[in-house]
């Protein structure tokens, strides 16, 4: 059976590259019937810690890829690496190291090639005769990384490791403990490395890596996934936008590349956008709710759920909508003065009177405006309004442009009286004698 493991250290916080080495672990597993385990590698014991560790696992949850078993805790299995750590002694294939009255181990390294078939870089062999003797017990009784992981990997029954190109060094190591050890090792895999835009290793540097930000910005556990899977896998066709299901059902380790990925920004906001669009309308909302709590609280819930739904094919992340429409949770102070400018283009009040005319046709708006009941209704209200604009012989853009411009103090807007319903009659009133106060006095 297939078996793969994804196997993070709790030293920090789980970040994009972890998570597309997780991913394509379970779409692997999934896609052949296998199982996907999780372990935690966590035997540095300074830099270890339960709140990385609770991240990681927190966030593997968020992203569905959870263990088709018990995790495994290397630092619970100290005993079994002491044991094979003898059997090596033993077979005089180790020493034992006095270091200040503690015992170190150190693997003899053979004198003779380490060949392996990569299944994405094919034939690969390293002269281990290069290499230098290597440490697999520490003197404070903990294994080193490549121990533990030779055992583990063994004890785990696991048939494949995929992982980072970074690991490419470590496993003719590991093969070679394998064989000293007279057991058989997975096959391996290797995978492109992610990179930031200017072609060097993803990093702080190029914006943020840990997954935790991501979740907290507001993007979407399937678009995370649906990008990340794009880095270094190239699924047949054009599809680009993909559900956990379709990636499963699609992927194949022959359709990983050998080059290394870049990381951009700008299209995973995009993929978001349409994982997004693709939310049925409760789910989306509520959601939503969830990344905004006050900015939900702040309205009633038939308002919310109808600026939500506004907006659902505008924004590229879930927290987006407090950029995206701030005017609906923050009052208007003043209005940009350039901004104001392209309004009155807009509107067709180009000229030296086009500040008076404008402040006169919103105070007739007003005035009208002032009698009508709450808004509750968009169409019957956009009637009125281009039912008044008829009455003064202008185009109803005079009244639109200069209308959305004074509720939202954009030049742009989802549908403007929908808004209007949203931020209620009084804030529009008083946004649009505030205004047109501003027209009179500049």
């Amino acid at each position: 059976m297939i078996r793969v493991r994804f196997a993070p250290s709790p030293t920090g916080y789980l970040h994009i590259g972890g998570v597309r080495t997780a991913l394509f672990n379970y779409l692997y597993a999934r896609a052949q019937g296998g199982q996907f385990l999780l372990r935690i590698e966590d035997t540095d014991r300074e830099r270890s810690t339960p709140e990385f560790e609770r991240n990681i696992l927190e966030s593997m949850a968020w992203l569905g890829l959870e263990s088709d078993e018990t995790l495994v805790y290397q630092s619970r299995r100290l005993e079994r690496y002491k044991e094979v750590a003898r059997e090596l002694v033993e077979k005089n294939l180790a020493v034992e190291e006095e270091r200040e009255g503690k015992t170190a181990v150190r693997f003899l390294m053979p004198e003779k090639p380490a060949v392996f078939h990569d299944l994405v870089h094919g034939e690969t062999s390293f002269d281990a005769s290069l290499f230098d003797d290597l440490v697999i017990m520490k003197s404070d009784g903990y294994p080193t990384y490549q121990l533990a992981c030779v055992v583990d990997d063994h004890d785990m029954q696991i048939s494949h490791v995929i992982r980072g190109d970074d690991h490419i060094s470590n496993t003719p190591r590991q093969i070679l403990l394998f064989e000293a050890l007279g057991w058989k090792p997975p096959k391996y895999a290797h995978l492109p490395l992610i990179l930031g835009g200017d072609g060097t290793p993803l990093s702080k540097r190029h914006g943020a890596v840990a997954l935790s930000h991501y979740r907290e910005e507001g993007y979407l556990p399937e678009a995370l996934l649906n990008y990340l899977a794009l880095l270094g896998w190239g699924p047949e066709g054009n599809q680009e936008v993909f559900t956990l299901a379709e990636m499963t059902q699609k992927f194949s380790l022959k359709r990983i590349t050998k080059s290394n990925a870049r990381f951009d920004l700008t299209k995973l906001e995009w993929m978001n956008s349409q994982h997004i669009k693709k939310l049925a309308p409760e789910d989306y909302c509520g959601k939503l709710a969830q990344a905004l709590p006050a900015e939900a609280a702040s309205m009633a819930p038939e308002k919310w759920r109808s600026l939500a739904l506004l907006f659902q094919t505008r924004i590229k992340t879930l927290r987006g909508l407090r950029q995206e429409a701030g005017y609906c949770f923050a009052p208007l102070d003043v209005y940009d003065g350039g901004k104001l400018q392209e309004c009155l283009a807009k509107a067709g009040l180009e000229g030296a009177d086009g500040r008076t005319r404008l402040a006169e046709y919103l105070s007739v708006w007003i005035t009208g405006a002032e009698k009508l009941p709450a808004f509750q209704e968009a169409p019957a209200l956009e009637q009125w309004t281009r039912q008044t604009a008829e009455m003064l012989k202008i185009h109803a853009k005079t009244f639109i442009h200069p209308l959305r411009f004074a509720w939202t103090g954009e030049l742009v807007s989802p549908g403007l009286f929908e808004l209007a319903v949203i931020l209620g009659k009084d804030v529009c009133l008083e946004r649009a004698r505030k205004l047109a106060g501003q027209l009179k006095t500049s």
